[in-house]
């Protein structure tokens, strides 16, 4: 599903050059994380979290968790989607994304 969300994010001319994917794997080494790369074909940035360090910068959410964070050309940031679980329809789920921060 967030490999399909990828490649809506990418076609939308509205999201390809603005929206940005990127996935942590929370207790996973690089090893881990190279190895789900591989095997599930991921096309976006994935970054090992071995010791939990993003995990608790983030609240130690429960996984899956997708956060969605608008920033403004001046560089502030402000949090416009955070939930826990699954997102259902790729396509929905970036419209939906793509309300929220305005575009």
């Amino acid at each position: 599903m967030v490999n399909q969300l990828y490649r809506q994010i990418e076609l939308n001319p509205k999201s390809r050059d603005r929206v940005k994917l990127i996935g942590i794997g929370v207790g996973n080494s690089d090893f881990e994380v190279g190895y789900f790369r591989q095997v599930y074909n991921i096309p976006f940035p994935l970054f090992a979290d071995g010791s939990f360090a993003i995990h608790k910068q983030l609240g130690q959410v429960r996984t899956p968790f997708f956060i969605g964070i608008k920033i403004d050309p001046d560089g502030n940031r402000e949090t416009i989607y955070a939930k826990r679980g699954g997102f259902g329809n790729a396509e929905q789920f970036l419209t939906k994304l793509l309300h929220l921060s305005g575009l």
